[in-house]
C-alpha cells in the first residue's frame, strides 16, 4: 500500500502542481460557499451542531489516523511526532472553538490557525507524499478546514474581534514558543521550527539563518496579525447581514 506507506515510493509532490492548485481552489470555493450558505445554516441549529461536530470529529479523525501511520511504520517520536507543532495547536485551538464558541479560543484560531494554516498550504512541508498518499491528505485537509471553520464561524456563528486581540494572541504566542523552545531541547526537537528552518522552501528562508529568523518572524507575525485584523474589518462590512454589528 504505498500510499500509506512511511517510506514513500509513490507519486511525489509537486508545489503549485495540479493537485496542490486543486487543494487552494478547492480551500476558496469552500470558504465562498460557507458565505452564500450563511443563512442556510442560521436558519437551524441542528445543520449548525451537524456542521460544527462534523468538523470536530475530522480533525480528531485526523490525528488519530496520523498516530497510527507512525506507530504503524515504526517511527513514533516524541521528537517530532506529538501534535505541538503550530499547525496542530490550530486544530486544537479550532476543536475548542467550536465545542465552547468561546471569544478566547476563537481570536487564537483565527490569528494563530488561520494565519498559519493558510502560508503552510502555499508553501507546504509535506515532504515528498504526493497526491493520493494519506499524508498529502491528512495534510491538506486539516489545514485547509482550520480556515473553513474560522469563516464558519465568522460568517454563521457571527463570532467577533476586537483590535486589542491582535496583541493579547500575539503575546499567547510568544509564550507558547518560549514553552516550545524549552521542550525542544529536552526531546532535541524542532517544534515551531525554532531550532532549524524547515528543511524544504519556506517563508522562514526569507528572514535569515538560525537564530536570526525567529526575532524577525516575532516582529512578521505581530504586522501578518494586524493585516489579518484589516481582513476581518473589511469582511465585517462586506457581509453586515451576517453578525451583529458592534464596534471593533
Amino acid at each position: 500500500m504505498w500510499w500509506w506507506a512511511y517510506t514513500h515510493d509513490g507519486p511525489g509532490f509537486t508545489m503549485f502542481g495540479p493537485a496542490h492548485m486543486g487543494v487552494i481552489v478547492s480551500l476558496l470555493l469552500a470558504c465562498v460557499l460557507i458565505v452564500l450558505a450563511r443563512n442556510w445554516f442560521q436558519g437551524s441549529i441542528r445543520k449548525q451542531n451537524l456542521f460544527r461536530f462534523g468538523c470536530v470529529a475530522i480533525f480528531i479523525a485526523g490525528e488519530v489516523l496520523l498516530q497510527i501511520w507512525y506507530i504503524d511504520a515504526s517511527a513514533w517520536d516524541p521528537s517530532f511526532a506529538l501534535p505541538l507543532h503550530l499547525s496542530s495547536i490550530a486544530w486544537i485551538a479550532a476543536i475548542f472553538m467550536l465545542l465552547t464558541r468561546n471569544q478566547t479560543w476563537f481570536e487564537i484560531t483565527f490569528f494563530v490557525g488561520a494565519g498559519s494554516a493558510f502560508l503552510t498550504i502555499v508553501t507546504p512541508d509535506v515532504g515528498n507524499y504526493g497526491f493520493p498518499h494519506f499524508r498529502f491528505f491528512h495534510f491538506f485537509i486539516t489545514h485547509a478546514l482550520v480556515i473553513v471553520v474560522v469563516v464558519y464561524m465568522m460568517a454563521v456563528e457571527n463570532m467577533q474581534l476586537r483590535f486589542r486581540s491582535v496583541f493579547r494572541v500575539w503575546l499567547y504566542l510568544n509564550g507558547y514558543a518560549a514553552c516550545m523552545f524549552i521542550f525542544n531541547l529536552w526531546v532535541d526537537g524542532n517544534y515551531m521550527y525554532l531550532m532549524e528552518k524547515p528543511p524544504g522552501p519556506s517563508p522562514f528562508d526569507w528572514f535569515g539563518p538560525w537564530p536570526y529568523y525567529i526575532f524577525a518572524l516575532q516582529v512578521v507575525a505581530l504586522f501578518v496579525f494586524i493585516g489579518m485584523y484589516g481582513f476581518y474589518w473589511w469582511f465585517f462590512r462586506k457581509f453586515p447581514s451576517s453578525v451583529n454589528k458592534r464596534s471593533p
